[in-house]
This record gives structure tokens, C-alpha cells and sequence, in this order.
């Protein structure tokens, strides 16, 4: 893989952040409840969709290597925010719910699954700090 840069910059106009990744833009902010513009996802948001974006490009590249015919890759994520006593807060919990379709079952379908959650790399990267509930159910 390697190295990424992305280069972000606080706008003048309520919360925010004009951001750069490559070719790409977009924009970070916080809703109007918050004092925001609610031009885009929250931080927290983005953070939650990296997460589930990162875990359907994984579960296409290992079906890809088996040989697994994955027709539907769908994941709902509920992340909760902890507020300390501090005024500072973190995401402790994500709750991951997958729904999926493929040419699998018993312990193929097991070993998918454990080779994507493997794999994701923000998974991994988080997972230290943050609970991980996942729930995977998969369509016929």
C-alpha cells in the first residue's frame, strides 16, 4: 500500500473542513444543532464509513481471491461517542450489521468472514481502542 496525504483546512464558515485526498474533495462539518453549516458528514461520521467502505472493498478482494460469487455487500454501522467528565469525548463502540449474498456456506462462510475482518485495515487499525460488535446475516 504505503502512504497516504491528505491535507485538510478549516473554512471561514461555520465548522467546515475543506479536505483533500488525491483528486478527491470534500468537506467535513458538524450539523446546524452543533453550530455547523451541515454541509457534510461530521468527522465521526466519516470515520464510521471509512470503516464500512474498508470492509466491502475487503470482503470483494477475498471473494475475488476464492472465487466467491458476492452478489450483495450491504453494512448499516452504529458507532456511540462517549462523553467524559473532561468535555472530551471518543467513539468507544461500533456496531457492524452486514447483510450479504454470496456462493457460500458453513465453513467457507466462516472463513470469509474471518479473512475480511482480518483484513480491513481500518478494522484493524481501530480495534484496539474501539468495541467491535459485528453481524453478519446472510440472504439466500
Amino acid at each position: 500500500m504505503g502512504k497516504y496525504v491528505v491535507n485538510s483546512s478549516l473554512r471561514n464558515i461555520g465548522y467546515q473542513v475543506g479536505t483533500q485526498a488525491g483528486v478527491h474533495r470534500y468537506i467535513m462539518d458538524e450539523p446546524t444543532s452543533s453550530l455547523g453549516t451541515d454541509a457534510g458528514p461530521n468527522p465521526v461520521q466519516y470515520l464510521i464509513g471509512a470503516v464500512n467502505g474498508c470492509l466491502a472493498i475487503t470482503a470483494r478482494a477475498v471473494a475475488r481471491k476464492h472465487k466467491i460469487k458476492l452478489e450483495k455487500f450491504e453494512i448499516r454501522s452504529i458507532g456511540n461517542v462517549a462523553k467524559y467528565a473532561d468535555g472530551t469525548s471518543a467513539v468507544d463502540e461500533i456496531t457492524v450489521n452486514v447483510t450479504f449474498k454470496a456462493d457460500i456456506s458453513g465453513t467457507d462462510k466462516e472463513e470469509f468472514i474471518n479473512e475480511t475482518l482480518a483484513k480491513c485495515t481500518v478494522h484493524k487499525t481501530l480495534e484496539a481502542g474501539v468495541k467491535f460488535t459485528f453481524n453478519f446475516e446472510q440472504e439466500e
